[in-house]
């Protein structure tokens, strides 16, 4: 899985933690282990699904989900305390 982090809230997605995601049509509580995090920022692509498109340099974070996901599938995610 691979989503995009506002610069603002990287320190909350670190390598190793855990984090919580929601997508149309799954189960409730699903979760991911963070296996990287870019060391570089980048502005945000062309084609992005987030509510919010007022951050314009964001880093990309790729995790490890517990279930199978479709390509491209669009997911919300939140770090866990």
């Amino acid at each position: 899985m691979r989503f995009f982090v506002p610069e603002r809230e990287l320190s909350a997605y670190r390598v190793g933690r855990t984090v919580r995601f929601a997508c149309d049509g799954c189960a409730k509580g699903l979760s991911a282990r963070i296996a990287y995090v870019s060391p570089r920022p980048e502005f945000t692509p062309p084609v992005i699904y987030s509510r919010e498109a007022r951050d314009r340099l964001v880093y990309l974070v790729e995790a490890q989900p517990n279930v199978r996901l479709n390509p491209g599938q669009p997911v919300d995610v939140e770090p866990l305390p």
